[in-house]
C-alpha cells in the first residue's frame, strides 16, 4: 500500500559547491521536456495514489522550477490534496516568495528552506547570501497563509565555521522558531567544487574533533530551546516530526517520480534511470536494484534515535536479527549500542561514533 509520494525536480538556478545530488543548472529546454514526462509518469501511476498520506516534492529547487504549478495541477487531477497529511516542497530562500503565491491552492503544508548557514564568510563561499530580515518578512508571508510546519536544512563543518560562528548562528536559528531542523553533518562528495577547492589548498575545513564540538553544541542548545533530536540529524518541536522521512527510514513502502527516484514497493528497491536526456527520451521504466534490505532496515532504522525492532525484524525476515549480524553483539559489549524493551538504538557515544557501525552493514 503506497502512503508515500516523492517527486524530484533535478533543477537549480546554481550548484553548491557541496552537493553531489541528480541535479542540473537551469536549460529551458530541457525543463519543459522534463515537465511533459513527469507529468506523463504522474499519469501512468494515477491508480496509485488512493491511499497516499505524504508527498515530497525534492530537488534539485522545485521552488524555482517555473514549471511546479503545471506539475501540481496534475496531481490535483488524481489526489484529494485536502486529505494530505503532509504535503512538503522543498525551497531556496531567494526563491521562496514564487511557492508563497501558490501554497495556498494546492493544501501544501510544510516548507523545507535550505539556509545551510548563518556565518556570512560560508555563506559567501556557498554563493548563498541571504538578507535576514527579508527572511523573516517570507517567513511572517508563510505564517500568515497557514504554514506552520517549516524546516530549515543547515550543515555543519562547512568551510570557515567555527565554534563560535555556529553559537552565533544557532542564536539566530532560535530566534526564528522553526518547527523542524536538519543540521547534517557535511559529506565531502567527489567531484564537487568543494572537493576540488580542498585539494588545491584553496579553502579549510575544521578538523574532525572541532566538528564534534560543533554537533555537541548544537545538540545541548536545540535540546534546551524544546527541540527533540530523534534522528541523527533531525530535531523536530512537539508534533512536528517529518512523517515522510520517517516512512523512509522504517523502510514502509513509497514511490518515487522523476529523474533518479528511487522507490521501496512490496520489499523491492526500483529506481529511475539517472540520465536526463535518457528519462526525457525514453521514458521511466523503473529497474530494480539488487540490494539487501536486511541490511537497510539497520542502516536506515538506526538513524532514528528510537532504533530498530527486534521483533518487528524477526516478523519481517523470520530470522532473529543476532544470528543475521552477529557483530551486533560486539557493538553493545563496547557501548555503542543497546537495547531498550525491544529496540536496539544507539547510545549516545554510539550516535558520534554510527559510521563505524554502519559501515559493518554495508
Amino acid at each position: 500500500m503506497i502512503k508515500h509520494l516523492y517527486i524530484h525536480i533535478p533543477f537549480c538556478k546554481k550548484i553548491c559547491p557541496y552537493c553531489d545530488f541528480n541535479k542540473r543548472v537551469s536549460n529551458d529546454n530541457y525543463m519543459m521536456k522534463y515537465r511533459d514526462k513527469l507529468i506523463e509518469e504522474i499519469k501512468f501511476y494515477k491508480n496509485s495514489y488512493k491511499d497516499l498520506e505524504t508527498i515530497y516534492i525534492g530537488g534539485g529547487t522545485p521552488s524555482f522550477y517555473p514549471y511546479l504549478k503545471d506539475i501540481l495541477d496534475e496531481l490535483n487531477k488524481y489526489i484529494d490534496l485536502k486529505i494530505i497529511k503532509e504535503f512538503t516542497v522543498e525551497s531556496t530562500i531567494d526563491s521562496l516568495s514564487n511557492l508563497i503565491d501558490i501554497i495556498p491552492n494546492y493544501n501544501i503544508n510544510r516548507i523545507s528552506i535550505g539556509i545551510e548557514s548563518f556565518n556570512d564568510n560560508t555563506l559567501e563561499y556557498l554563493d548563498r547570501r541571504f538578507d535576514i530580515n527579508d527572511l523573516k518578512e517570507k517567513l511572517n508571508k508563510l505564517k500568515e497563509i497557514g504554514i506552520n510546519n517549516i524546516n530549515f536544512d543547515l550543515i555543519a563543518g562547512l568551510p570557515f565555521e567555527t565554534i563560535d560562528s555556529i553559537k552565533k548562528g544557532l542564536d539566530i536559528l532560535i530566534s526564528l522558531n522553526p518547527t523542524h531542523i536538519s543540521y547534517y553533518d557535511l559529506i565531502k562528495e567527489d567531484k564537487t567544487k568543494l572537493s576540488y577547492d580542498l585539494k588545491m589548498n584553496k579553502i579549510n575545513l575544521p578538523n574532525e574533533d572541532e566538528v564534534v564540538d560543533m554537533l555537541d553544541l548544537i545538540d545541548e542548545v536545540l535540546g534546551n530551546n524544546g527541540y527533540t533530536k530523534y534522528e541523527i540529524s533531525n530535531y523536530k518541536k512537539e508534533g512536528f516530526e517529518s512523517i515522510h522521512n520517517l516512512a523512509y527510514w522504517r523502510l514502509n513502502d513509497y514511490l518515487g517520480l522523476g529523474l533518479s527516484a528511487h522507490s521501496l514497493v512490496d520489499f523491492k528497491r526500483l529506481y529511475n534511470t539517472y540520465d536526463l536526456k535518457e528519462y526525457i527520451d525514453c521514458g521511466f521504466n523503473k529497474i530494480e536494484e539488487d540490494t539487501d534490505l536486511k541490511k537497510e532496515y539497520f542502516l536506515m532504522g538506526l538513524r532514528m534515535i528510537e532504533g530498530v525492532s527486534i521483533s518487528k525484524y524477526k516478523s519481517i525476515y523470520n530470522k532473529e536479527m543476532f544470528i543475521d549480524f552477529p557483530f551486533i553483539n560486539k557493538y553493545i559489549d563496547l557501548g555503542l549500542l543497546k537495547i531498550d524493551g525491544d529496540n536496539l538504538s544507539f547510545t549516545e557515544k554510539g550516535l558520534r561514533l554510527s559510521n563505524i557501525v554502519f559501515m559493518e552493514f554495508v
